[in-house]
């Protein structure tokens, strides 16, 4: 998948070649546990290399287990691998298996039975509710298909920069329907949800939290028309999106503070205050109260930024995750996932190349 779902350097790939994307899988985990209202599976978790990609390098030792441990991290039930052993005829004998096609061990195998031995030794996992929310949406990710105003502009993607930029901050993370209870949440982020019916506005609107909406939210009506008022139209918010464009890669437009609009701005009409703002002095993001509306495509410097303000605010810590390494909180432990093939220092803890450590904070 880093080969040809994400959008990404060559040198970013090269990276992570044989270790994977240190957000995409968890994003599914967390993806599926809502479509699975809770309960979820790993059906065909990959033991070795694969066959279907553009390129299907050999994953490095280590990281079968950690694949397996992140996922019984975000709340898998089962992990299945997909193949037990590999074929030696048909289309699919590219594809490695727990066992190789004479049947002896591959090295899948021996991750996957030490994983077998730590469960028996491990507690339960139990999930603990996330302070923060993200909000995706079925019906706008067809609706930016349909009108992406510009070249690899996505709904996907933009919902996965925002995941991104909230785990390396080193937060939890719970994804949403539109239409769930939003109450409990003291960040809850709706990014690109081309379509808001006034529910969904209204709930976001009374949070107690901060909700942060936007860029292209609520701008489309279920026939797919402009609506008008013109959007966002939210309740209490006063702004308006007067047109927006799509932007070359080679054009970003750099916001006070550091950090650039990329791919799509809108220009605003607003009588809110502006917390982010272009060096031109264009507003980018306002809010009213706590309630905020991003008009623009933020670059991972900025939006870690915004991110970072807003988390303060309402009292959620954040700690700034070094490169490759990822943290997931359950009701009981806490594990520290480092995708780097060298070690990575965290705070005072020192976490050895593709190591999963679990840490059981003390007892308050």
């Amino acid at each position: 998948f880093l080969e040809d779902r994400i959008e990404a350097p060559d040198a970013y790939k090269r990276a992570y070649a044989r270790q994977g994307d240190p957000d995409f899988q968890a994003f599914h985990h967390d993806l599926y546990r809502r479509v699975g209202r809770g309960r979820w599976w790993v059906m065909e978790q990959q033991p070795g290399p694969v066959n279907w990609a553009p390129y299907n390098p050999d994953p490095l030792p280590g990281m079968v287990r950690l694949w397996t441990w992140e996922a019984f991290a975000h709340g898998a039930e089962a992990v299945c691998y997909f193949r037990w052993r590999q074929a030696p005829m048909a289309q699919e004998q590219m594809h490695a298996g727990l066992l190789r096609p004479d049947s002896a061990p591959a090295p899948g195998l021996a991750e996957a039975r030490e994983v077998a031995r730590e469960i028996a030794d491990a507690p339960e996992v139990s999930l603990a509710p996330a302070a923060v929310a993200l909000i995706f949406d079925y019906v706008s990710d067809w609706a930016w298909t349909i009108q992406p105003h510009g070249k690899r502009l996505s709904y996907f993607d933009l919902v996965f920069d925002t995941y991104r930029g909230l785990r390396r901050l080193g937060l939890d993370v719970d994804i949403l329907r539109p239409g769930d209870d939003v109450t409990s949440y003291r960040l809850v982020m709706a990014p690109g949800l081309m379509m808001m019916d006034e529910a969904l506005k209204d709930a976001l609107s009374r949070l107690d939290g901060i909700a942060l909406i936007g860029p292209r939210s609520a701008a489309r009506t279920g026939d797919m028309h402009i609506p008008v008022p013109l959007p966002p139209d939210l309740p209490g918010l006063d702004v308006a999106v007067a047109r927006a464009e799509s932007l070359r890669p080679d054009m970003p437009i750099p916001v006070e503070g550091g950090g650039t609009i990329t791919g799509y701005r809108e220009v605003l009409e607003t009588t809110a205050d502006c917390v982010v703002r272009t060096i031109a002095g264009e507003a980018v993001v306002v809010r009213d109260g706590n309630h905020l509306y991003q008009g623009a495509w933020l670059d991972p410097e900025a939006l870690a930024r915004l991110l970072r303000d807003l988390c303060t605010e309402v009292g959620i810590d954040t700690f700034e995750m070094p490169e490759g390494v990822r943290r997931r909180g359950t009701g009981t432990e806490v594990f520290w996932f480092n995708y780097a093939n060298e070690s990575r220092v965290v705070g005072d803890m020192e976490l050895g190349p593709l190591e999963v450590r679990r840490v059981t904070p003390p007892s308050t």
